[in-house]
């Protein structure tokens, strides 16, 4: 089983477009409409990727892999297309799993990054491990930049365990636009790589 400390650097974190609400569907089924979809296109176009390592080697990706939600497939689609990246969907990657999305939502979000656990919702641990090990997966064979497009909560929490006592999960998942991607680097620096946000 991977740790958080196996997982290599660098990685570029991907927060998904905003979705198109759907009544009456799960906000895990909810899919970009074609806003969303140019959205994560601009995202693609002004992503920072690094170069593969190797001295005068183009930027590439290693790794693109996405959570199964709908919305973060389509986001990195689009991702893929603009970088000539292959796709590969985990589950691990999806949203942490919560009861219930409503009035109230960013409160209860609050404390979960807090460490506190409100029922029904999905363990820290849990979360932090099946990222992790996501991760370390994805990055298996590839020398090149890891893109991990996921979720606001799974982020946070992931970034949490990976980044310990000095990284503040309420305030990263507060700045978290739709779409964002945000690069750690060897040093351990996390920091945007959207050359328009950075």
């Amino acid at each position: 089983m991977a740790t958080v400390e196996e997982v290599p650097r660098p990685v570029i974190y991907v927060r998904h477009a905003m979705a198109a609400p759907e009544e009456g569907v799960h906000p895990t089924s909810w899919r970009l409409d074609a806003e969303g979809r140019r959205s994560a296109q601009r995202l693609a176009q002004r992503l920072e990727v690094g170069p593969a390592g190797v001295e005068g080697a183009e930027a590439r990706i290693g790794a693109l892999v996405t959570s199964t939600e709908p919305k973060a497939v389509a986001t990195a689609e689009e991702i893929g297309a603009a970088w000539s990246a292959e796709v590969v969907a985990d589950p691990r990657l999806r949203e942490a799993v919560r009861p219930w999305i409503g009035p109230g939502y960013r409160a209860v979000v609050h404390r979960y990054l807090r460490r506190e656990l409100p029922p029904g919702w999905e363990p820290h641990v849990d979360v932090a491990r099946r990222m992790a090990e996501a991760l370390a997966d994805a990055a298996a064979g590839t020398d090149g930049p890891l893109v991990i497009v996921s979720h606001g909560l799974a982020l946070a929490v992931h970034l949490d365990a990976r980044l310990g006592g000095g990284f503040d999960a309420e305030h990263f998942w507060s700045s978290l636009a739709f779409p964002d991607a945000w690069l750690l680097d060897e040093t351990g620096l996390l920091h945007r790589c959207d050359r328009a946000r950075a």
